[in-house]
């Protein structure tokens, strides 16, 4: 008897730092994706920043507007919002 009950003891602290565990992995991987979003969110504004400047510039300037042409790339106007799908 004295062994099913420490067996069971034994089970259950296992199951405890198991639960432990991965309540501390699963917050590890939440902050990871909290900075790895803010990075993005700079990442684009930086990009953004890029583009529209090199939009500016394709008005007066053939090589730019070659770049542009070349890409594809498209500016929208910043005052307009841009449609978000519903998941």
């Amino acid at each position: 008897m004295f062994l099913i009950g420490l067996s069971l003891l034994l089970i259950f602290a296992w199951e405890v730092w198991v639960g432990i565990d991965t309540r501390r992995a699963a917050q590890e991987l939440q902050e990871k994706q909290v900075r790895m979003v803010e990075q993005a969110k700079h990442a684009q504004a930086s990009l953004e920043k890029l583009v529209r400047g090199l939009d500016e510039l394709s008005k007066t300037d053939d090589a730019a507007k070659r770049v542009i042409t070349k890409f594809g790339i498209k500016v929208n106007n910043p005052s307009v919002p841009t449609a978000i799908p519903n998941p």
